[in-house]
């Protein structure tokens, strides 16, 4: 049986308020996944997608609630107590990969640091695993002495999933990974993911704009409206029999972009 990877008890963020009023953006919003499960989460702009994964990674932090990884409590811990107590099993893959990386820094040294901050290998161990993962993202030995200015928007992206999974955590944090991509390069990195999780193992909140990226990719599909889950469950069950009647919008309604 497959143990839970994330829990999310009664979740509560909110921006900006006071007494008199505040402006929520999760309510009381609980979710767990399991490992190495793909789980998409889909929603109108402003419904709190992206804040989910800021509160998971510990970017910030929730008015009210518990965020457990592997049994773990993370909300009342620094950003840098979370990696301590988390092993760094917690990543994230940003949107725009031309801000997720160096710009005077090789591809090889990008690699490389995160295997530095976790200060598990000697220097000759860190130079296979860069190799190891250039080659599971597509990417040749020549690619280690690039910079990012010399790579296509999706190179950026395959080398800042590396980054992310370099040091094999258990669970991905993909905040749409896919969106500022050309369609055909779209495809071949919902390719990388699906290879790297066969390769690799791990699971994966997938935030996406895109219903049918969520369909090819992920095993469950959560719809966020409103700060609040409406609808979750088995992401063919709910394309073919959705409950909520914002998820029918969201899938009847095709030229419909949820942000």
């Amino acid at each position: 049986m497959m143990k839970n990877i994330l829990e999310i008890k009664n979740l509560t963020a909110a921006y900006s308020g006071n007494r008199q009023k505040i402006d929520y953006i999760l309510k009381n919003l609980s979710l767990n996944m399991i490992e190495n499960e793909f789980l998409g989460l889909v929603g109108e702009s402003g419904s709190g997608k992206s804040t989910l994964a800021n509160l998971i990674a510990g970017f910030i932090d929730p008015l009210e609630g518990e965020i457990f990884f592997r049994g773990k409590a993370l909300q009342n811990l620094t950003l840098k107590q979370r990696i301590t107590e988390t092993e760094a099993g917690i990543q994230m893959v940003f949107q725009d990969p031309y801000d997720s990386l160096n710009p005077i820094q090789t591809i090889e040294k990008q690699l490389e640091e995160p295997l530095i901050i976790q200060n598990k290998l000697n220097a000759a161990q860190r130079k296979i695993k860069v190799s190891e993962m250039l080659h599971n993202i597509g990417l040749s030995e020549e690619y280690a002495n690039r910079y990012p200015k010399q790579l296509s928007g999706g190179q950026l992206q395959r080398v800042a999933i590396g980054c992310a999974l370099i040091i094999e955590p258990a669970l991905l944090l993909a905040d749409e990974p896919v969106s500022s991509l050309d369609v055909s390069v779209q495809a071949q990195i919902l390719d990388l993911f699906q290879e790297l999780r066969q390769k690799i193992g791990f699971a994966c909140l997938f935030i996406s704009h895109d219903l049918s990226v969520v369909q090819f990719l992920c095993d469950r599909i959560a719809v966020l409206n409103q700060g609040e889950i409406v609808e979750i469950g088995e992401t063919e069950e709910v394309f073919k029999n959705p409950q909520n009647d914002y998820t029918k919008q969201l899938i009847e309604d095709t030229s419909y972009l949820i942000f």
